[in-house]
C-alpha cells in the first residue's frame, strides 16, 4: 500500500464496499420504520386477499371452495372470457365474463339463472387475474350480497385437485 506521511491510503474498493454496506443497512432500517414496509419477497396471495378486503369482498381458499362444490345454493362463476371458459374450468361452473359488467349485468345474471340468495364463488385464471374481484364487486353492487372470490383462481383449484371439465 502506498504511504503518504504517516497516513495509510485505503484502497478504493474498500471505501466503496463500506459505502455500499452503509447504504444497504440504512435502506433496511428505513424500510422497517415505514408503516407499510416494502416486502422483500412478494406474497401475491396475501396482496390479493388484502385488495379483496379493501373492496369489501370475502375470499375463500381453494380447499374450502372444494367443500362447497355441489352444495345447494352455491354457484361457481368463471369470470374469464368465453374462449378461456371453453378450455378447462371448475366442474359445473357457469361463465359470466367480467366484460358483462360493462353491459346489462342483471340480464346476464338472470340468463344464467342466478338468484340474489345464491352463494356465488367467483374465480378467474390465477392470482394475477383481477377479473374475479372486479366482477364480484359489480355483482355485489347489483344486489347479490353473498359473493365470494377465490383469488388463486383456476390454478389454485387445479393445485388442490378440484374436479375439472372442458378441453385440455
Amino acid at each position: 500500500m502506498a504511504q503518504v506521511g504517516t497516513r495509510w491510503l485505503t484502497p478504493l474498493w474498500l471505501e466503496l464496499a463500506v459505502i455500499l454496506m452503509l447504504g444497504a443497512g440504512l435502506s433496511v432500517a428505513m424500510n422497517m420504520a415505514r408503516t407499510e414496509p416494502v416486502p422483500w419477497i412478494i406474497d401475491f396471495a396475501a396482496l390479493d386477499k388484502r385488495d379483496a378486503l379493501r373492496r369489501g369482498l370475502e375470499t375463500i381458499e381453494p380447499h374450502a371452495a372444494l367443500t362447497m362444490l355441489g352444495k345447494p345454493g352455491v354457484v361457481f362463476l368463471d369470470a374469464r372470457t368465453a374462449e378461456e371458459f371453453a378450455g378447462q374450468r371448475v366442474a359445473g361452473a357457469k361463465n359470466l365474463p367480467q366484460e358483462a359488467m360493462y353491459g346489462d349485468l342483471d340480464a346476464a345474471a338472470k340468463s344464467l339463472g342466478l338468484s340474489p340468495e345464491a352463494r356465488l364463488v367467483v374465480y378467474c385464471g390465477n392470482l394475477l387475474c383481477d377479473k374475479s374481484k372486479e366482477l364480484a364487486e359489480a355483482l355485489r353492487t347489483a344486489g347479490f350480497p353473498y359473493v365470494t372470490v377465490m383469488p388463486e383462481g383456476l390454478d389454485g383449484w387445479r393445485t388442490v385437485g378440484g374436479p375439472m371439465e372442458g378441453g385440455a
